[in-house]
Order: C-alpha cells, then structure tokens, then sequence
C-alpha cells in the first residue's frame, strides 16, 4: 500500500512538473506566410521533436512579406520561412545580421507547390499561347518583393515578353482563389492550399510549375534566424535538428510506399483544413539535408538590382550559415 501511494504521489508530482520543464526550453517565435510548406515543422511539433531537442516554438502567421522581413530584423521573432525578397539583402546591407541556415521550399522537377495558374477560361490549348494571350491582363503575386515577380518574369522571358507586358497585381494568397472566380484576375503564382482549392473548383488550371526557372533543389524561401538566436548556439541547433527530423518524416512520407495519409491529417489539422485538400496537394520540395544554393540567390539578388527594387548587393557569405545544417548532417547523416 506504501509503495502504491508513493507511486500515485510520484505521477502526480511528475505531472506537476511537466509544464515546469517544458517552460524552461528556450521559446522559438516562428513565423510565415501560411500554406503547406511549413509541414516540415507540424511534423516536428507534432511528433515532439522540438522538445526531444530542447525548444518549444510558437507557430504564427503573418501574410504581408514586408511585414515578415520586418518582424525577423527587428527580432520580434527568432526564425522565420520567407520568399526571397528584396527587404532580406537590403537588410543585411544595413548591417542586420540576419541568417539563412536553411529550405523552408525548393522546387525540382516534379516536385513544386508554388505554380503560375490561370483562369480555365482563359487556357489557350498550350502553354506559349495562353501566356500570349496574357499580354495588357492583371496577374497577381504576393509582391513585387518577392520570389514569385522573379519566377513569373521567367516564364514571360521564355515566351519573348516581360513584365511591362503584363498587368502585375499585387494580392494576398487568401483573396487569389475569389478574383479568379469573379474575373478579377487572370493568372496568378500562388502556393498550397490555396492552390489545390483553386483547382478543385475547376477555376484554374496550372499553366507551369516554374520549375524550369531554378535549379534542381534551389530554395525559394529560405528558412532564417534573427542574429541573435543563431547566436544562442543551443537552442538554434536544437530548432534545426528537430526541422531537420520533420522534413525528412515529410519527405518519407511522400515518397512511394510512404504514410501519405497520415502526414495528410496532421498538415491537414495544422492548417485547419480538410485532409483532402492536402491529399490532392502539389508535393512540396523540401530539402532534407537543407542546403542552400549561394549561386542562385546571386542570381535572384541581381534580378532585384536590375528592377531596381535593390540598390546595391549584399555579402552572401554573411548572409548564407550552412553551419546548423552541417552539424545536424553529422548527427543524423546525409538523407537516403
């Protein structure tokens, strides 16, 4: 009977002291855009791997990537999933030492969940038609600061037109998939789930993956630290290892043979949508060994100063830490 007590006793007093511990990790403040790119980290959270490593993060979104690039510079939070814009190289011009240590999106072949769509109505039969056809038309992006003006400067390039030949509208994610419908816009780049709703519908149809734009693997957002977290060498490493653990749990996932489902319910439930939204998302790229490509951020960074939304170049190698992915590589060795 003594020995019964003082084990309820013990349950209780673990108990007890669970959120006691739990408050003593170090807190991630986290942020992005939204959409089925941050499976990596649901997974993560999901499955405790943030606490395996020793962190807890809180999980926010925030759909103004203006506002993103400033909520990391100012540290209002400790890292960050934002598309390569403009305000990330111009701040770390100013001296903020901001850090890219790793993919919170790729595109390869067959692998992209961000995709240019058009209006079915406006489909042309072929891809060089329908983007001629384009031509004086709104298309929405996320901004012109942002990876998407480049992407879509691409396809126009491909099709011998650019982007004074187009209508470039700047729209948030959310509001896409109504001025499709309603004939607000005609084309726009947008990302999961927004996308897979778009589609579902039968109001858009994908007129190209933009995966011909990057290089295989090269990362569209990067995943950021603020200075001063990747400056707390522990915690930053621990945040890394267990996002590491989570994509990779994604990418088996995907693959064939793979727990497709239940990756599908615990994004699904994340992001607060129907499982079968995630079921019939595009696969995203997500880099299991998370590295970075310096050569095409070169090449997205002159892309800026040449519309001159950036006026001079930052030092990528301050820029670029591949130092937390390295050492979650020797701790969990490279993805197969």
């Amino acid at each position: 009977m003594i020995t019964r007590r003082l084990f309820v006793q013990g349950v209780g007093l673990a108990a007890l002291a669970a959120p006691a511990i739990a408050q003593t990790r170090p807190l991630v403040r986290y942020a992005s855009v939204g959409g089925g790119t941050d499976a990596g980290l649901y997974l993560a959270e999901e499955y405790g791997l943030f606490a395996e490593e020793g962190v807890r993060v809180e999980m926010q979104r925030i759909p103004s990537i203006p506002n993103l690039v400033t909520a990391i510079a100012t540290e209002q939070l400790e890292a960050a999933g934002i598309p390569i814009a403009p305000g990330l190289f111009a701040a770390a011009r100013r001296g903020v030492n901001i850090r890219f240590v790793g993919d919170k999106q790729s595109l390869r072949t067959g692998i992209s969940a961000t995709r240019l769509l058009v209006r079915s109505a406006s489909w042309k039969g072929d891809e060089a038609a329908t983007v001629k056809s384009l031509r004086g038309k709104p298309v929405a992006g996320p901004g012109r600061t942002s990876i998407g003006y480049y992407l879509v400067a691409q396809l126009l390039k491909k099709h011998g037109m650019s982007l004074e030949d187009i209508n470039y509208t700047e729209l948030q994610l959310p509001s896409m998939n109504a001025a499709l419908t309603n004939g607000a816009i005609e084309a726009c780049i947008i990302i999961d789930p927004f996308m897979a709703q778009a589609l579902r519908s039968g109001v858009a149809r994908v007129l190209s993956d933009l995966t011909e734009f990057v290089p295989p693997g090269g990362t569209i957002v990067p995943l950021i630290y603020s200075e001063k977290f990747a400056l707390q060498k522990e915690a930053a490493q621990g945040f890394m290892n267990a996002y590491m653990r989570g994509v990779r749990l994604y990418n088996d996932a995907i693959k064939a043979g793979g727990d497709r489902g239940k990756m599908a319910e615990v994004v699904a439930r994340r992001m607060g949508v129907e499982k079968s939204i995630i079921e019939q998302s595009a696969d995203i790229g997500l880099d299991p060994d998370q590295k970075l490509d310096p050569k095409f951020l070169a090449t997205v960074q002159q892309f800026f100063i040449e519309q001159k939304l950036l006026e001079q170049p930052a030092d990528l190698g301050k820029l670029v830490d591949n130092s937390f992915a390295e050492a979650a590589l020797k701790k969990f060795g490279a993805y197969k």
